[in-house]
């Protein structure tokens, strides 16, 4: 694990963000419904399948994916075309055939010319692989105790994401994160643009070269170990700032923070 900073600059780096988050709250949230709302997530599973829609909705988080696969919005037709989530049905389709099932019911368009290149084809190989893999596993118990293997050090944790990135096609580092945070584990950072962004600016790099996914997922639970908060906080905090969606009420409309807070974060730690 790196160590660039050391606890006083940790809490330095939380108290600036922490403190511009609240400066830049919209009227309509309360400073004191964030801890409730936004940074303390619940294991929030009770079967397998539930597990499975997590993952395929974190599989179609990439780039512009989910403007036009609209998982959340076309949930309920989706998990009917699927056998109302019967695993073992589902890890028997051929990435093809689902392909081409999507394809009718939701009219699609094919955008690319190879079939394998096409985004809804990558997404029905991410859905069948995630089928696959949860039927290793013979009920969330089973799951549960598999995450349990991984919580020694931040190299084993680090490694289950890794791992799940090699066993579902589409799911990257990043995503495999989006998925274990998202279902509870407090742990999982998610490595995207904006964690990378903001890492590349406290490590006062200057070369273009970008951050990797292990790097920023690193750093993240280094500085929020030394605040004695979950990495799953900070990562909320500065996912807010960045995108200024607050999603527990969707009558706010997103307002993004990113430049002005990078710029902060220049001026104060250079």
């Amino acid at each position: 694990m790196n160590n660039y900073f050391s606890g006083k600059d940790c809490k330095k780096i939380y108290d600036i963000s922490h403190n511009f988050l609240l400066e830049k709250l919209p009227s309509e949230i309360n400073a004191n419904e964030l801890d409730e709302r936004y940074f303390n997530p619940k294991l929030n599973y009770n079967t397998l399948q539930d597990l499975f829609d997590r993952l395929i909705d974190s599989a179609q988080n990439y780039q512009g994916m989910p403007n036009f696969i609209r998982y959340n919005t076309r949930k309920e037709r989706i998990k009917q075309l699927l056998f109302n989530y019967d695993l073992l049905k589902i890890s028997e389709l051929l990435p093809e055939d689902l392909y081409y099932l999507f394809k009718k019911e939701f009219k699609v368009q094919r955008s690319a010319k190879n079939i394998k290149q096409d985004s809804w084809y990558k997404w029905s190989k991410s859905v069948i692989d995630s089928a696959k893999f949860l039927t290793s596993f013979k009920d969330t118990k089973d799951f549960k105790e598999f995450i349990g293997l991984f919580q020694y050090n931040i190299e084993t944790k680090t490694a289950l994401p890794l791992l799940i990135s090699t066993k579902i096609s589409g799911i990257g580092f990043p995503l495999a994160c989006d998925f274990l945070k998202e279902i509870g584990y407090t742990d999982y950072p998610k490595p995207d643009v904006h964690i990378k962004d903001i890492i590349h600016v406290l490590l006062k790099l200057n070369s273009e070269e970008p951050i990797s996914n292990i790097l920023a997922f690193e750093t993240i639970i280094d500085i929020a170990s030394k605040c004695k908060i979950t990495p799953y906080k900070l990562d909320k905090i500065l996912w807010l700032i960045c995108t200024g969606n607050f999603y527990n009420n969707p009558n706010i409309k997103p307002k993004s923070h990113k430049k002005e807070f990078l710029e902060v974060l220049k001026n104060l730690w250079y």
